[in-house]
C-alpha cells in the first residue's frame, strides 16, 4: 500500500539556539563526471523547478533558481460516494469561500506563487484514480469540473494541475476529459523516493506516470512532485539519488515541483548537506550557472563537522586550486558580498600565479547574521578568474 503524505504538512520548527551552517563547495560532494560538468542550461531547455515552501525559516530553495508556485491543500476535506460529494461530511463550500482559499494559498503569507506559476490541487480523497468506478467517480468528476472552474476564476493566468497517482489508470477517461475540456493544463504526479526503491524502480514508476499522461494530453506539461527526503523515513536522499532523479526528469518532463522540504531539524547536517550539494549542482545546470573557471575553492571548517553558529564569526580556511592544464595568472579574491546575512573580508587577497594542480590558501572570517532566516543560501567564492558555488544550510 502506498504511504500517503498528510494534508498541509509544514516545515518543522527550527530552534534558533541550535542553528548551524553547513558549507559545501562544488565539485567536492557528489559531483558527476567532469564531462557532465560542462553541461549548460541548453541541456534543460524548457525545464523548470518549481517550489512549494512556506512558513518561518523556510529553506529558501528559490535562491538556487527554483520558481515559487502554489499547492492548494484539501482544507475542505472533500469526499464523494454514490450519493454525492461533501466537505467535512456536509455541504460543499460556496464559490466565494473556495476561491478565497485558493488566493490565500497563493498569497505571500503562504506559498507566494506567481500569477503564472502552476497551481496544483492536492485533493487526494477525490483524486479520480482513488475513487471507485461508477456513480462515485461520476460525482467526483462533476465536483472536479466545478472546483477547476472556480480555481480558474481565482488564478486566471496560472496553469492548473491536480496532484495525483498518475501511474494508476482507474477512471482515466474522466481525467482525460478534464484535460480535453481545458479545465486541467498540466500533470503533477507523485515522484517521491521510497526506502525500498532502487533507481530503476523509481524510474519505472515515473515512466508509467509519464506514459499515462502523454497518452491523455500530449501537449500538457508534466511537473512531478519531488522532495529531498526519502519520503517514508524522512531521511535525506543521497547525492547519487538526487543526480539520478534530475537526469530522468530533465530527459522526460518539463520540470518538477519541489514539495515543502521537511529535513531542516538540525539533527542531520551531513545528510542535509549531501542532498543540497547535489541539488545545487543540478540547479547550476538547469540555470546555466555552474562553478566556472580554472580555479576552484574548497573550505575546511575548524570544527571538523561543517558547522558554524549564526550570530558569530568563524575563521574558515579556504584553498584555491588550479584544476586546469595551464598555469593561471596572478589574480585577486573578490569581495564576499551579495547574499543577505553572510559577510566576510579575506585575510589574504592576492592569489599568485598557480601551475596546474597547484594550490594557495587564504582565510575567510565568515560572519552569519543572527537575523539570517532562510534555511539555505547559495554563496559564491569568486576570484578574477573563477566562481565556485557554495551550498550552505542553516538548520
Amino acid at each position: 500500500m502506498t504511504t500517503r503524505i498528510p494534508y498541509g504538512r509544514t516545515l518543522r520548527s527550527i530552534a534558533a539556539a541550535t542553528a548551524a551552517l553547513v558549507i559545501t563547495a562544488f565539485p567536492a560532494l557528489s559531483a558527476p563526471a567532469a564531462a557532465a560538468q560542462e553541461d549548460t542550461a541548453e541541456a534543460a531547455a524548457g525545464f523548470t523547478i518549481y517550489l512549494n515552501e512556506r512558513g518561518a525559516n523556510r529553506p529558501g530553495i528559490d535562491q538556487f533558481g527554483a520558481v515559487r508556485s502554489t499547492v492548494v491543500y484539501d482544507a475542505f476535506a472533500f469526499t464523494c460516494d454514490t450519493a454525492g460529494c461533501y466537505s467535512n461530511g456536509g455541504a460543499l463550500p460556496s464559490q466565494a469561500t473556495y476561491e478565497a482559499k485558493v488566493k490565500e494559498y497563493m498569497s505571500a503569507g503562504q506559498f507566494g506563487g506567481g500569477a503564472t506559476a502552476p497551481v496544483a490541487l492536492d485533493f487526494e480523497a477525490i483524486e479520480l484514480t482513488q475513487v471507485p468506478t461508477g456513480q462515485a467517480a461520476t460525482n467526483a468528476y462533476d465536483l472536479w469540473r466545478q472546483l477547476l472552474t472556480w480555481t480558474r476564476n481565482a488564478a486566471p493566468q496560472a496553469p492548473i494541475c491536480h496532484y495525483g497517482y498518475d501511474w494508476e489508470t482507474r477512471n482515466q477517461n474522466l481525467i482525460k476529459q478534464l484535460h480535453t475540456d481545458g479545465l486541467l493544463d498540466c500533470f503533477a504526479p507523485r515522484a517521491y523516493w521510497y526506502s525500498d526503491q532502487t533507481p530503476a524502480e523509481w524510474s519505472s514508476r515515473l515512466d508509467a506516470a509519464i506514459a499515462r499522461d502523454r497518452a491523455m494530453a500530449p501537449g500538457h506539461p508534466i511537473y512531478p512532485f519531488i522532495n529531498p527526503g526519502i519520503i517514508n523515513t524522512s531521511t535525506a536522499m543521497y547525492g547519487s539519488q538526487v543526480a539520478h532523479m534530475f537526469t530522468e526528469l530533465k530527459a522526460k518532463t518539463e520540470g518538477a515541483i519541489f514539495w515543502e522540504p521537511f529535513l531542516f531539524t538540525g539533527t542531520d547536517p551531513v545528510g542535509n548537506c549531501r542532498w543540497l550539494s547535489q541539488f545545487s549542482y543540478e540547479m547550476s545546470l538547469v540555470t546555466g550557472t555552474p562553478t566556472s573557471g580554472p580555479l576552484t575553492a574548497s573550505a575546511a571548517l575548524p570544527s571538523g563537522n561543517c558547522t558554524v553558529p549564526r550570530g558569530a564569526t568563524t575563521n574558515v580556511p579556504v584553498t584555491i586550486k588550479n584544476t586546469s592544464g595551464a598555469t593561471t595568472p596572478a589574480t585577486q579574491m573578490q569581495s564576499f558580498s551579495g547574499t543577505a546575512g553572510f559577510s566576510g573580508s579575506w585575510k589574504y587577497w592576492n592569489v599568485p600565479s598557480l601551475a596546474p594542480g597547484a594550490s594557495w590558501t587564504t582565510e575567510l572570517p565568515l560572519t552569519v547574521a543572527a537575523t539570517q532566516s532562510f534555511g539555505t543560501a547559495l554563496l559564491h567564492v569568486r576570484t578574477g578568474l573563477s566562481d565556485t558555488r557554495w551550498a550552505v544550510i542553516v538548520p
